[in-house]
């Protein structure tokens, strides 16, 4: 796809725009379908030769759908290139199975999202693939972590559950020195607010399942490569049979639509409740790099563009079957796994269980909050009559 020099918000809507195409509908069709027909033998040859380069070949390797997709990821993240998978967790595991093998090693954050952990643990472990997992905050000293046979370095920033930022470019700077690929989970702040890519990342993915989709109602992951590893991350996603399937792949083109003025309420909500939030007794700490006193917030200003309606929240030392009755009884705020649709949700969590490298000394309840479209003030009165609970 040849790229060009508009901005977010157009090269959004323009995703799926084939007016010629679509025979005048604004909206690409859904395509649903595994075999391809070809008109010649000569056809099918050259198709087969090509199948992994967005060629139609087989539904398994996409669609003109799914083309639309990811050329449109690619462009809004400045990368090279992009390939659609049925989820997160799949392009994940796409993403390093395609640059790793038996006997490597990887650094990957002690902040990394749960399922990154479990697959280092588990199947890249049985792999005899070893993992380490470093402090979010080392930088510099991750040097003295790195072996012979490290491969990779394994990025989440701001981190899952403790929300830390990590200097971007410290660590890229260091992967080149060593010739170790880098790798980022990108899903909390999306091709919207930070691009990777621009900062020397190799890989990138996104559970487009959260923000991208953005209305909870379908499952979509996506990955975002440099020149250099953009076949090989193709044909690990082919190989895996990680095929999104139609309607979710509409869906993701929906989404870009609407993504950037969901993100910006998102945002604005999120600080909206924050800043209620800091004037409660019951709260210890707001993890947050949008805070002036977050640890991590010079790096996010530096870098980031914008936030996500994501955070975490410390509550003081309350017993824990009152904040159970308090969840209980919200009403605007659920409970429910995933995040980045346009509904609130709030989670119990506990990073302590899930950090190998460092202890994480706040043996207070942590909760994870997602901030959705709903009005803020109306969220801010859920909370505060759920809140009463917490001071019987």
């Amino acid at each position: 796809m040849t790229k060009n020099n508009y901005r977010n918000d157009t090269k959004n809507i323009r995703a799926g725009n084939r007016k010629k195409l679509n025979n005048g509908f604004v909206n690409s069709p859904v395509y649903k379908g595994s075999t391809v027909l070809f008109n010649t033998v000569e056809d099918m040859q050259s198709k087969i030769k090509k199948k992994n380069e967005q060629t139609l070949f087989y539904g398994r390797f996409g669609s003109p759908s799914t083309f639309e997709f990811e050329n449109a990821i690619s462009d809004i993240d400045d990368a090279y290139s992009a390939v659609a998978t049925a989820s997160g967790t799949a392009a994940i595991v796409a993403a390093l199975l395609a640059v790793l093998k038996t006997g490597d090693h990887i650094l990957m954050t002690d902040s990394a999202y749960g399922v990154s952990r479990n697959l280092a643990k588990n199947l890249l472990n049985n792999m005899g693939i070893t993992t380490t997992f470093y402090n979010p905050i080392l930088t510099n000293k991750i040097k003295g972590l790195i072996r012979n046979n490290t491969r990779l370095i394994f990025i989440e920033s701001p981190g899952s559950l403790t929300f830390e930022m990590q200097n971007i470019p410290i660590l890229v700077d260091i992967a080149k020195k060593y010739s170790l690929i880098t790798m980022i989970d990108n899903t909390w702040a999306t091709s919207l607010f930070f691009k990777p890519i621009n900062y020397g990342i190799d890989i990138c993915i996104q559970s487009a399942t959260k923000y991208i989709v953005g209305h909870s109602d379908a499952m979509l992951g996506v990955i975002t490569t440099n020149k250099k590893y953009a076949k090989c991350v193709r044909e690990s996603a082919h190989n895996l049979g990680s095929c999104p399937g139609p309607e979710d792949i509409y869906l993701g083109i929906r989404g870009l639509k609407t993504l950037s003025i969901r993100l910006n309420k998102h945002q604005e909500n999120a600080i909206k409740v924050i800043e209620w939030l800091l004037k409660q007794k019951e709260i210890h700490k707001v993890l947050y790099p949008v805070l002036p006193e977050d640890p991590g917030h010079k790096i996010w200003k530096r870098d980031f563009k914008g936030a996500s309606g994501l955070f975490g929240l410390i509550l003081n030392n309350i017993n824990r079957g009152l904040i159970y009755k308090m969840l209980n009884n919200l009403k605007l705020f659920n409970m429910g796994y995933s995040w980045g649709g346009y509904e609130s949700l709030i989670l119990p969590v506990n990073p302590e269980k899930n950090r190998d490298s460092y202890k994480w000394n706040h043996k207070d309840l942590t909760l994870r909050i997602h901030v959705g479209l709903e009005d803020p003030e109306d969220l801010i009165n859920d909370l505060k009559d759920s809140f009463k609970i917490l001071r019987m």
